[in-house]
């Protein structure tokens, strides 16, 4: 009993040990950079989880910005809402969305980031046909994703480059960079496809 204490105790501590962590290769700061996210910007964050990514966004965006966090998982978004209450977060808003559609408000979007989601998604072009009027002239799309030849764990779980490359192709969306200087993932970066004229 003494032990399963002593462990309830010191927790809290080993998952901020556990994000301190995560933050050095994950090298939140430097995605945002790279992808150009500034002060007022509105992101969309699909696949938002429990929040990782969440509260870096609702930081760079600021009191001007929004961050509409969303995910199929209600319950981590009820994680979200709670912290977001606790840490007087009043720019994040949860939205729970369906496999097919996000859900975001029409017309809002600056840009859409997905923070290790986009392998997980079962109706991945469907859900990129939905997305396209939550966008906002110029917005793009981030997809932040683990790359197999870069992880020692569950190699078969993510996607490799090309077949992300193929699924995207066949969306409205093409391809402005990818960025590969994080230790386990890339950063695709991508824009709606230009009309023909």
């Amino acid at each position: 009993m003494q032990k399963f204490l002593i462990v309830l105790l010191f927790m809290p501590f080993a998952l901020f040990a556990q994000d301190d962590a995560r933050d050095e290769w994950q090298k939140p700061d430097a995605i945002m950079d790279s992808l150009g996210i500034r002060s007022g910007m509105y992101i969309g964050e699909a696949g938002a989880g429990s929040g990782y990514f969440t509260f870096f966004l609702a930081e760079r965006v600021g009191e001007t910005g929004r961050v509409y966090a969303n995910d199929i998982d209600e319950q981590g978004l009820d994680i979200i809402s709670s912290r977001a209450q606790k840490e007087g977060f009043d720019n994040i808003i949860t939205i729970p969305g369906e496999v097919e559609d996000p859900l975001f408000p029409d017309s809002t979007l600056d840009m859409v980031v997905m923070m290790k989601a986009f392998h997980d998604f079962t109706e991945p072009v469907k859900w990129m046909d939905n997305v396209i009027a939550d966008l906002k002239p110029g917005a793009k799309l981030a997809i932040i994703d683990p790359v197999p030849e870069k992880v020692d764990f569950w190699k078969s779980h993510f996607m490799s480059k090309e077949e992300v490359l193929e699924i995207m192709s066949g969306t409205g969306f093409e391809l402005v960079h990818i960025f590969t200087f994080l230790p386990r993932d890339n950063i695709y970066l991508y824009q709606l496809k230009s009309s023909p004229d």
